[in-house]
């Protein structure tokens, strides 16, 4: 009996997980307004009442599924780091490779800045949310950082406020833009090879002070 209770709450959560994977490819694609949770069920080939089972409302569906990603990155990626105990060179080389993480995780996340554009443009109280809990600790992280990097001269000139738009743009546009990649060079973005070298020339972009 114990077994099979381990079993079946295994099984909700693994439906769980799967809805909130289904949820981040239907909001990305149609926003929060034009999502549809009977979609998000389908897609996985479950009913809707499952959703009701697991989340409270569409909009808990959708705070779950940002925080889960949200999670996921920080585990990826990591926060911006700022140790007194480390060289400007070793902060900076540090930094370099959560750029690389990044680019690493939008390639196989584009969901995350798709997100991101469409609430963005409609701001509200799901901006508010993401700000609050989310984006405004990974740019309070940066911007000390950021601005140590410059003093140093390794960072390019460019304002902290800037730089998060800059960096969460330039990164990721690359796999938002996809189809449009392969349609003038016939290059796949998400290859390996196309990945690694995005992020060389984004290194090279934002830390040009960087030894290589």
């Amino acid at each position: 009996m114990a077994h099979e209770q381990r079993r079946i709450r295994r099984t909700q959560t693994d439906l769980r997980e799967r809805l909130i994977e289904a949820a981040l490819i239907e909001f990305a694609a149609h926003g929060f307004e034009g999502a549809s949770t009977r979609s998000i069920a389908n897609y996985i080939g479950a009913h809707q009442p499952q959703i009701n089972y697991h989340f409270d409302s569409k909009e808990d569906l959708w705070k779950s599924s940002l925080a889960d990603l949200f999670d996921l990155l920080s585990k990826e990626v990591g926060r911006a780091v700022i140790n007194d105990d480390v060289s400007d060179e070793v902060s900076a080389e540090k930094f370099a490779d959560q750029i690389r993480a990044f680019i690493d995780f939008a390639a196989r996340h584009p969901e995350l800045n798709r997100i991101m554009v469409h609430e963005s443009t409609s701001p509200g109280p799901r901006l508010e949310w993401l700000v609050e809990n989310f984006v405004g600790p990974l740019y309070t992280g940066l911007k000390p950082l950021w601005e140590r990097l410059q003093r140093a001269g390794i960072a390019a000139p460019i304002h902290p406020v800037l730089i998060h738009h800059a960096l969460m743009g330039a990164t990721t546009l690359l796999f938002l833009n996809a189809h449009e990649l392969e349609l003038l060079e016939g290059i796949d973005a998400t290859k390996r090879t196309w990945i690694d070298r995005h992020a060389d020339g984004m290194i090279a972009t934002f830390l040009p002070g960087l030894r290589k």
